[in-house]
C-alpha cells in the first residue's frame, strides 16, 4: 500500500485525496450498517490509518456525537496532519488515547446505539502489541460495542495469515484500495469480521482513487470470485461427444485406499469429463459403472494394455497410491514420460520419495508442451519443501510456499486449505476463500483432483486458469452441499454438487 500510495502521488493523485475518499468510505459504511449508532468513538493512530480515522470522524460529526481519541497530537505523516487540522477546523478536538477514557466511554455506551471505529494501526505492523494499545484492544474485545476497523484490525500483520500477537477482533473491516493478504487466510481472517454474532458484519473493499494499473503493478495476486472463473470454464459445444470434451485417466487406488481413486473419478465425471478411465488392480465395490477400469501391466510396464492416449487428455496420478511402495516412484516416472497432454499429481504422488526422483522429468515436460498441476495440502507441501531444504512456513506464508513449489516442480500449484492458493512458475498467483468448514473431511481433496483433471482435459484453456476454475467450482460445491448437510457432509456430497454449480457458472 505504501508503494501504491507513492506511485499514485507520482501520477498526480495526492495522498490527501486518497485519505479523504478513504475516510468518507468508512463513514458511509458506519452510517449504512449502524444507522442507530448515535455515539461513535474513533481511535486514531500516528500514521495514515489514523488520518483516515480523522476524516471519518469529521464526516460522522455532522449527524451524531463523535469522540476522537488519538495516540499523538502530532501524526507522523503530512496527510494525517492535514486530516487532523481539518477535524479541528470542523469543531472536533481529539483527546489523548488513555485506557481509562476508553473504559468510561464503553461503560456509558449502549451497544445497540454505539460503534467504535478502529483507525489505530493499519498496514506495516510486524510486532506484537504492547502498552496502552494492547490494553485497549483487550478491553474492546471484551465488550459488546461493535467495532469497524479501517483497512486492517489493529494488531494484525496485513501480510501474514498468523497475527504476531493479540489483536482486535472487528465486526467489519473497510479495506482500502484492495484486500490485504491477512484478510484472505485463517486465523487472521477471523479478525476482520463477525466478532459479535448478531451484529452487522462483513469485509468491504473501498475504491479510494488509486488507479487500477498501479494496483496491478504492486500486486500480482488475484482474489478469485465466481465471475472471474466462469469465463475460464470450458464451453460445451452442441455437437460434442465424449472424446471432444476431454478424457481423464486416473492412476492410483491401492487396496487400502480404493475409495480415494473412486472419488477422483466421480469428481471428474461431475465436472464434465467425457470419459474416465481408472488404472488400478482393484476398484471400489460401489464404483460407478460408467468408469472404465484397466488393470496395470505385469512388472509395472507402462502404459498397460488397453490404455491409449485417446483416453488421457489429462492424467491424474496419486490418489490412493501407496508412497511406501518402492515401485511408486518408478510408476510416476513412467507416467510422466508417457503423459500426452496434461498431468495432475496428488496425494501419494507428492510424497518426497516419490516426486523428488522425478523432478528433472517434470521440468522436461514443458519442452514438449505438457502442463502439470500439483495439488498438495499443507502437510504434503511442508514435507516436500523440507526435503528440498527450502525454509518456508507453509501456514504463515502460504503464498510464498506455493510459489516455491511452483518453481521447484515447474508446475501450477494448488495449495489446498481453508483458503486455497493457486500459483504458477511465471509469477501468477490467486487465492480462493470458497468452501465450507464441513469440507474438512476425508476425500474432499480427491474430489478436487478429479475436478482439476476434468477441466484440464477439456480443449483449450490455460492450466493456471483452469486450476483456478476447478478450485472455485470445488469450493462452491462444498458450500452448496453444506446447505443440506452442514459440517456433517462427506466427500461424495461435494462431488454430487459439482455438476449443478458448474451449470450455474457456465450453462
Amino acid at each position: 500500500m505504501a508503494v501504491a500510495d507513492r506511485r499514485a502521488a507520482e501520477g498526480g493523485v495526492p495522498v490527501e485525496d486518497l485519505m479523504y475518499v478513504a475516510g468518507r468510505s468508512v463513514a458511509y459504511v458506519v452510517r449504512e450498517r449502524f444507522p442507530d449508532a448515535k455515539e461513535v468513538l474513533v481511535l486514531c493512530g500516528p500514521g495514515n490509518n489514523g488520518g483516515d480515522g480523522y476524516v471519518a470522524a469529521q464526516e460522522l460529526s455532522s449527524d451524531r456525537s463523535v469522540t476522537v481519541l488519538e495516540v499523538t497530537s502530532s501524526p507522523g505523516t503530512p496527510a494525517a496532519r492535514w486530516a487532523r487540522d481539518n477535524l479541528l477546523k470542523a469543531g472536533v478536538t481529539p483527546q489523548p488515547l488513555v485506557f481509562e477514557v476508553v473504559a468510561r466511554w464503553l461503560v456509558a455506551a449502549d451497544p445497540d446505539e454505539a460503534v467504535v471505529v478502529d483507525a489505530l494501526l493499519g498496514c506495516g505492523l510486524r510486532r506484537p502489541l504492547d502498552g496502552v494499545l494492547l490494553g485497549v484492544v483487550r478491553m474492546l474485545n471484551a465488550e459488546d460495542v461493535p467495532v469497524v476497523s479501517v483497512d486492517v484490525p489493529t494488531g494484525v500483520d496485513a501480510d501474514r495469515p498468523v497475527p504476531p500477537g493479540e489483536h482486535l477482533r472487528a465486526d467489519m473491516t473497510v479495506q482500502l484500495a484492495g484486500p490485504k493478504v491477512a484478510s484472505a487466510f485463517h486465523p487472521a481472517r477471523a479478525a476482520f469480521a463477525g466478532a459479535r454474532p448478531g451484529r452487522p458484519g462483513g469485509i468491504f473493499v473501498a475504491e479510494i482513487g488509486i488507479p487500477a494499473e498501479v494496483l496491478d503493478e504492486v500486486s500480482s495476486t488475484l482474489w478469485l470470485e465466481a465471475d472471474d472463473v466462469a469465463a475460464w470454464l470450458p464451453a460445451r459445444q452442441p455437437d460434442a461427444h465424449k472424446y471432444t470434451v476431454g478424457t481423464v485417466t486416473v492412476v492410483g487406488g491401492s487396496p487400502r485406499y480404493l475409495g480415494a481413486a473412486e472419488l477422483v473419478c466421480r469428481g471428474a465425471w461431475r465436472a464434465g469429463a467425457g470419459l474416465v478411465t481408472l488404472v488400478s488392480a482393484e476398484r471400489y465395490p460401489g464404483a460407478w459403472p460408467e468408469t472404465i477400469v484397466v488393470p496395470p501391466a505385469q512388472g509395472g510396464a507402462w502404459p498397460p494394455e488397453g490404455l491409449s492416449t485417446k483416453a488421457a487428455d489429462a492424467v491424474v496420478v496419486g490418489p490412493g497410491l501407496d508412497p511406501t511402495d518402492p515401485a511408486a516412484a518408478e510408476l510416476l516416472g513412467a507416467v510422466v514420460d508417457w503423459a500426452p497432454e496434461r498431468l495432475v499429481l496428488d496425494a501419494g504422488a507428492l510424497a518426497p520419495q516419490v516426486i523428488t526422483p522425478n523432478l528433472a522429468a517434470l521440468h522436461r515436460l514443458g519442452e514438449r508442451g505438457v502442463e502439470v498441476v500439483v495439488t498438495p495440502h499443507h502437510g504434503e507441501a511442508a514435507r516436500f519443501l523440507a526435503s528440498l531444504d527450502v525454509e518456508v512456513d507453509v501456514r504463515d506464508d502460504p503464498l510464498g510456499a506455493a510459489m516455491r513449489l511452483a518453481l521447484a516442480t515447474a508446475a501450477v500449484v494448488v495449495l489446498k486449505g481453508a483458503t486455497t492458493v493457486v500459483a504458477a512458475s511465471d509469477g501468477r498467483e490467486a487465492v480462493s476463500t470458497a468452501g465450507h468448514p464441513g469440507m474438512a473431511s476425508g476425500g474432499t481433496g480427491d474430489v478436487l483432483a478429479g475436478v482439476v483433471g476434468a477441466l484440464l482435459a477439456a480443449p483449450g484453456g490455460d492450466a493456471f486458469e483452469r486450476a483456478c476454475a476447478a478450485v472455485m467450482l470445488h469450493g462452491m460445491a462444498g458450500e452448496r452441499a453444506a446447505q443440506a448437510k452442514g459440517v456433517g457432509l462427506v466427500a461424495s456430497d461435494v462431488a454430487e454438487a459439482v455438476a449443478a454449480v458448474r451449470a450455474e457458472l457456465r450453462p
